[in-house]
């Protein structure tokens, strides 16, 4: 479905139909997928500008560092639960000291790699990137990095986060994205990225376009299992 036409859907049914149900809700409803319209960051803008009640903002965080936020001992929450959350919008005070952070975009990577003298960040795609970004700038960083799906929405995603951090790198590197592609079959991409993908990251969206191939975060995780790709320092 095009974009324009999608966000009429959502406009009329906010109009005519809205009660205040979920973002979810109101996605699978329209388009018969749940996360339809948080995929599409345009989509997403328009809903939440629309919505009777902002969907609360959880941030999700993991640390082996000294971290305090409003007086809990984060370090110490990812070691006995393994994570710990909070509602971005609720910070009183930080208390921290300084590392890398590192903003992921698939829970898998989250979830299983362990920080090394670093913050990690779930983004969970577009919808928090505000949030988590207004968070990252109360924070002393050394580096600031994204870690996502080498596509083109990991590329938007990573441009959504450059607004705010014009320092942010992304991972993997384009030296890094030529030797996976040049040593493993990938998959073909789901589509093509559009103009604005272009802004930055050029020189890999180009060379994912003439090689027509994506690589799933996912897959470098394989890779560093099997010790075919070197971690980076900023996971154990």
């Amino acid at each position: 479905m095009e974009i324009e036409k999608a966000k009429e859907k959502i406009l009329n049914f906010m109009k005519t139909e809205y009660k205040g149900e979920d973002i979810r809700f109101c996605s699978s409803f329209l388009f018969g997928d749940s996360k339809f319209i948080e995929k599409n960051k345009p989509l997403a803008e328009l809903f939440n500008s629309l919505a009777i009640v902002e969907r609360p903002n959880i941030i999700y965080i993991r640390t082996d560092t000294e971290l305090e936020i409003n007086g809990v001992n984060i370090k110490d929450l990812t070691e006995k639960l393994h994570l710990a959350a909070f509602f971005g919008g609720d910070i009183k005070s930080i208390k921290q000291k300084r590392c890398d952070v590192v903003i992921s975009e698939n829970l898998s990577f989250f979830m299983s790699e362990k920080p090394n003298n670093a913050i990690f960040l779930y983004n969970k795609g577009f919808h928090l990137t505000k949030q988590i970004s207004h968070f990252v700038k109360r924070l002393e960083f050394n580096r600031l990095i994204f870690f996502g799906d080498v596509d083109c929405q990991g590329v938007a995603i990573f441009n959504s986060f450059k607004k705010f951090f014009n320092n942010i790198e992304f991972y993997p590197d384009f030296e890094t994205v030529k030797f996976i592609a040049e040593h493993y079959n990938l998959p073909l991409p789901k589509d093509y990225c559009k103009s604005e993908d272009f802004e930055y990251l050029k020189e890999i969206v180009e060379f994912l376009q003439e090689k027509k191939v994506r690589i799933e975060q996912e897959f470098l995780q394989v890779l560093f299992y099997k010790k075919k790709l070197k971690k980076p320092e900023w996971i154990k």
